[in-house]
């Protein structure tokens, strides 16, 4: 009984939060997969006694067992990116700032990218000599690019705009430090060192990405988050990382 209470109240909750955020955010992957995870929990509580009767013998009993194998795996990534990305090690010398972009609705920033660029500003303020790279480009529900938003934010905010500099091409993570190294690369003559800045869910594929994408000297700064935004983006984020792990690291 005691399971299946968690089953229905996880999947009510799931569910409410993926609907509400399809109505007051843009609608993406991360949204779909936390009402999807609500409509399987909800339905896994509803019908508990029927499946554990259906799931005792054959193919189904291990089909069972891995679908709890997986919920525990990303249960545990979950709480692996949440612990990484509580902890800083920049020391506000390095030279440049990479503030990585996320959905704009219309031109307005939304509030996991303004947790995102007002930590970029904390750390402007204790080592105001850094650039500042802001980067995204413009996608779907949105009028102008991602970096084009954040500029404008930074700026209202009295950063000095000769500090900032805007990467418009990119549409994901992967571009997002590929397009700012190659803008940086330029930028300095030598070597030079970068601080990430991004939501905590993101900081470790975000530190990870820019190694791959070939940054040597690379610290994190983390942002925070509403607790209404955490399902939709770690559960997208870990599904994200598994693919980065796959992909970029081992293939």
């Amino acid at each position: 009984m005691i399971v299946k209470i968690i089953l229905l109240l996880a999947g009510l909750f799931l569910f409410l939060n993926g609907a509400v955020m399809s109505l007051i955010s843009n609608f993406n992957l991360g949204v779909i997969l936390t009402v999807a995870a609500g409509l399987g929990f909800l339905l896994w509580g509803v019908f508990y006694r029927r499946i554990n009767e259906k799931t005792k013998n054959g193919w189904l009993k291990w089909a069972k067992r891995a679908v709890i194998a997986l919920v525990c795996i990303e249960i545990a990534l979950v709480a692996f990116l949440a612990y990484y990305g509580q902890f800083d090690n920049c020391d506000y010398t390095e030279d440049a700032v990479i503030v990585l972009g996320a959905g704009i609705r219309g031109d307005r920033v939304t509030v996991p990218l303004a947790y995102r660029l007002n930590s970029a500003i904390e750390y402007h303020k204790k080592n105001p000599d850094a650039v500042i790279v802001v980067t995204g480009g413009q996608g779907y529900q949105e009028t102008i690019t991602e970096a084009e938003a954040m500029e404008k934010y930074l700026l209202r905010k009295g950063v000095d705009p000769h500090k900032i500099i805007k990467e418009e091409k990119a549409t994901s993570t992967n571009e997002n430090m590929r397009f700012s190294k190659e803008i940086l690369d330029k930028y300095f003559e030598g070597d030079y060192s970068i601080v990430v800045v991004t939501n905590n869910f993101h900081v470790y594929r975000g530190v990870q990405i820019a190694k791959i994408e070939g940054f040597e000297n690379v610290y994190r700064k983390h942002a925070g988050l509403k607790w209404y935004n955490m399902a939709p983006c770690y559960i997208r984020e870990s599904l994200a990382v598994l693919k980065m792990w796959v992909f970029d690291m081992l293939l």
